[in-house]
């Protein structure tokens, strides 16, 4: 297997996600494996988002603008497609790139297939959804509408399918995004629903 000529780009982020929700920033915190991602790869200690709102923040983190510039300045709307997208830089400098989970910057749909094209803001590879939290039930959508249930919780298989999507491209440079939904409300699912999808999604694996 022959070693990638550039850096792997895998950039993991989710929803209110805050600072403090790592253990090197709280001792009560017990994240091991978010903390060994931090202490491998890259953090900024003094990074702030451009917008305290979902979409105009995920917008701009996509094309590198502020919500004034890009347009978007509330939640549920389109992100134009004429603007210059992070996945598309990559691409254009040989990468792969690939998207999983939680869009929010394709207006109101709900969960919301985006499909293939201009939409998809220069990823290629595609296992996600417009919008939603509900994390026990969740769908999401490769290249055609027709939804694809995952039992268990949503980051579990969402981590699945960004480790498979890594061991696939590991010998070619890659951008992907994974976007998880929690710490967003809902906090916690009730106590039999998450016992019993949790029981299930385990036989399953």
């Amino acid at each position: 297997m022959t070693q990638p000529s550039k850096p792997n780009l895998v950039f993991v982020f989710a929803d209110q996600f805050r600072a403090e929700s790592l253990p090197a920033n709280d001792p009560d915190v017990h994240a091991p494996n978010l903390q060994r991602m931090a202490n491998e790869g890259m953090t900024l200690s003094h990074t702030y988002s451009s917008n305290p709102v979902c979409s105009p923040a995920r917008a701009s983190i996509i094309s590198g603008m502020y919500s004034h510039t890009h347009g978007l300045v509330n939640n549920n709307l389109r992100l134009r497609t004429d603007l210059t997208p992070i996945a598309q830089v990559y691409k254009d400098n040989g990468y792969e790139t690939g998207y999983i989970g939680k869009w929010h910057i394709d207006g109101v749909e709900k969960p919301g297939f985006v499909p293939p094209g201009p939409r998809r803001q220069g990823f290629d590879y595609w296992a996600a959804f417009n919008r939603g939290h509900d994390y026990w039930s969740s769908v999401y959508f490769r290249d055609d509408p027709t939804p694809i249930p995952m039992g268990g919780y949503e980051p579990d298989y969402q981590t699945d399918l960004a480790i498979d999507y890594i061991q696939k491209h590991r010998d070619r440079p890659f951008c992907l995004f994974m976007s998880w939904g929690p710490p967003h409300t809902p906090f916690y699912p009730q106590k039999g629903k998450h016992r019993n999808r949790r029981n299930l999604w385990h036989r399953r694996r």
